[in-house]
């Protein structure tokens, strides 16, 4: 009866591993002597090592990369023994394709919840209209779409609390100097004395009471 061989590493693909629209670069061991089940081991990861290897990418894909050719290299000078490290190396390149995709869904939500903030306060600045002048509203403008992060983008929205809370002061000042000359054309008209007879009334009164005489 022929020998069934040597007993191959339990060699699977992690259940969720997508393939790699470019695979990555996964060499054949290379020795005269060549063990087959070494030659099947190696057929079996393969393919999961390049899909691996294909959807890593930066720094975690080049230091996977340098994992799989070390192995590889060393099977190739004769240490056949370490076909059995290919379910633990696998597990590896699984572990960073999780880390590298959890990074990317932390740094798309990071950059959904900037863009949120920068709408914000793109909404104020167009709802601040015309109160702000033409100079103050590029400025802010150009700042809010440079803004990097969220530091920056609420800082451009304080500068923006302050123009609008100055524009306010004016205006508030504004107003009560014509309430101040409304109440001095109206004491004037008043005839010499009434003033000194009738019951000090409010400016409000006092329009009121204007609006009330031109309409009859």
């Amino acid at each position: 009866m022929a020998s069934p061989g040597p007993r191959l590493p339990g060699i699977h693909r992690p259940e969720g591993l997508a393939a790699a629209a470019r695979p990555g670069d996964v060499p054949q061991p290379q020795h005269l002597h060549l063990p087959g089940w070494v030659r099947r081991a190696h057929g079996q990861a393969r393919p999961i090592l390049a899909d691996l290897i294909g959807n890593l990418s930066g720094e975690p894909r080049q230091q996977f990369s340098a994992h799989v050719a070390a192995l590889v290299e060393g099977m190739s000078s004769g240490k056949f023994s370490l076909a059995w490290q290919y379910p633990g190396l696998i597990d590896e390149g699984w572990a960073l394709v999780g880390r590298q995709r959890a990074d990317a869904e932390e740094e798309a939500k990071r950059r959904r919840g900037l863009e949120s903030a920068r709408r914000r306060v793109a909404d104020q600045l167009r709802d601040a209209g015309a109160r702000l002048t033409p100079e103050t509203a590029t400025r802010l403008n150009r700042t809010l779409r440079s803004a990097d992060g969220p530091d920056a983008i609420k800082e451009v929205a304080n500068e923006l609390d302050h123009a609008v809370a100055a524009v306010r002061t004016l205006e508030e000042r504004r107003r009560d100097r014509e309430i101040d000359r409304t109440r001095e054309r109206l004491r004037r008209s008043l005839p010499r004395g009434a003033d000194a007879e009738a019951p000090a009334e409010s400016w409000q009164d006092s329009l009121r009471r204007i609006a009330e005489q031109y309409s009859e």
